[in-house]
């Protein structure tokens, strides 16, 4: 590894270990939401990372963690915002997604070993939905009085943060699928990749700071 990249890794490590300290220090302000279990999913993302670090010493592949992973962590989410959209239509088009996504799940385990291939398709389509859910959030919050204090609630900056990172690294996963042999150019998306990890860590971070308790 080159020092370059050596320094984007550690950097990356820094901010999400932060988000998580943050998320641990503040949690009073958002134990009582949806969002409780938020700084365990930023723990755990932070120890993902770590694991699959140290799997990779032993084994060719670290692609199992990063699957179970994101499985967790697209599933939470569609859970939080589920529970924070007020429109009963909004609510039941986030609960098919969740439907669909585990469907696809299941299905791209089937044809793609789960264990030693990352579930690509998988990832896509919960990404996808993702975005959609946070999508159906902001159209709730254009629409209320919750617009005039938006700053002050904590899901805003995890959304804006979760959708800068998402709509930026979709296309960064398609294109390492098709074009895993340039390594110029995965190079250049890696460097990429880090700086889309340590936008969305500095937007959860803020979020902490700035958003008063919420019920």
């Amino acid at each position: 590894m080159n020092t370059n990249a050596l320094f984007l890794d550690t950097i990356v490590t820094v901010f999400q270990v932060a988000a998580a300290i943050f998320a641990i220090l503040f949690r009073n302000k958002y134990f009582e939401t949806p969002l409780r279990y938020l700084y365990l999913i930023l723990i755990y993302s932070s120890f993902n990372e770590l694991g699959a670090w140290l799997y990779a010493q032993y084994f060719d592949y670290n692609a199992l963690l990063y699957n179970i992973y994101n499985t967790i962590f697209f599933l939470y989410f569609f859970y939080v915002y589920s529970q924070y959209v007020a429109r009963k239509n909004h609510r039941n088009w986030i609960y098919i997604a969740s439907f669909i996504f585990v469907l696809v799940c299941i299905a791209n385990a089937i044809f793609k070993n789960f264990v030693q291939w990352p579930q690509v398709t998988a990832y896509i389509v919960g990404a996808s939905f993702l975005i959609f859910c946070i999508i159906l959030y902001f159209i709730e919050i254009l629409t209320t009085s919750k617009i005039l204090n938006v700053k002050q609630h904590l899901l805003f900056w995890v959304s804006v943060g979760l959708l800068l990172f998402y709509v930026g690294y979709i296309p960064i996963k398609i294109t390492r699928l098709y074009f895993a042999n340039k390594m110029d150019l995965l190079l250049t998306i890696k460097t990429v990749h880090i700086l889309l990890i340590i936008i969305m860590n500095a937007c959860f971070i803020l979020g902490f700071i700035w958003t008063t308790k919420k019920k």
